[in-house]
Parts: structure tokens; C-alpha cells; sequence
């Protein structure tokens, strides 16, 4: 099974996954309900993007989330940390309030266009 296909893992309905490259970012939109079954499909897709470049940089858009529960939280805190013990980042852009985190938690940015800013910034563009 690909995990990049989508629907390969029969996720609820309510939840979809878009993925684009950008050089070397990848970007992942979520879309509706990240709970249950969700989370481990989300996690499939970050697993592959978390190994398909060392450092990995990616941006995961959730201003399509309308949900989140304990598991789909973890799973992103989970590739955040893989990313960050890679060398890498993951940024998360828009739609903070449906993650419900805790401050800190991620690193949160408003929108996409901001995420981008920051990961080909001084610092991060020489991982480009």
C-alpha cells in the first residue's frame, strides 16, 4: 500500500489529506475532521515526508481542520519532534484554534505564505 495515496488507509469521510512539494518543502493540507482512524493515516504521510529528505522541511496547513482529538495532536507534536532531531522543521500554518495545543506546543504561524517566509529565511533557506 502507498501511503501517499490517498484513501489508502480508508480514513472517516469527514477527512482528507493534500500533499504538493515546493523544492525541498513539502505540503500537506488537512481538511475536516482529524480524529480516530484520521490520525493514523495522517501519520503515515508524515512518515514518508519525515523520510523523504534529510533535513525534512514541511508545512502542514490545518485551516481546513474543524477537529482535532488527543491522537491527531499527538501525531503532529510527534512529527515535530522527528523533524526537529533530523535537522529539519515542521511549521504549522493557519487554523491553530481547532489544534486546541497548548502554547508552545508547535511551531504555529497564521498562514501559509508566512510558513514558506520562515523556512526559506536566512536561516533555514541554507537547507534549500
Amino acid at each position: 500500500m502507498n501511503p501517499m495515496e490517498p484513501g489508502a488507509y480508508g480514513a472517516h469521510p469527514d477527512f482528507d489529506i493534500g500533499f504538493d512539494r515546493h523544492g525541498r518543502i513539502a505540503l500537506l493540507h488537512l481538511k475536516g475532521r482529524l480524529a480516530g482512524v484520521a490520525s493514523l493515516v495522517l501519520q503515515q504521510y508524515l512518515v514518508k515526508v519525515l523520510v523523504a529528505r534529510i533535513p525534512p522541511l514541511f508545512i502542514v496547513n490545518v485551516e481546513g481542520l474543524t477537529e482535532t482529538d488527543d491522537a491527531g495532536r499527538e501525531t503532529l507534536r510527534s512529527a515535530d519532534r522527528h523533524a526537529r532531531a533530523s535537522g529539519g522543521r515542521m511549521i504549522v500554518a493557519g487554523g491553530a484554534a481547532a489544534l486546541r495545543l497548548e502554547l508552545g506546543a508547535l511551531d504555529l504561524v497564521s498562514s501559509v505564505d508566512d510558513a514558506f517566509a520562515e523556512l526559506t529565511s536566512s536561516g533555514a533557506g541554507d537547507l534549500l
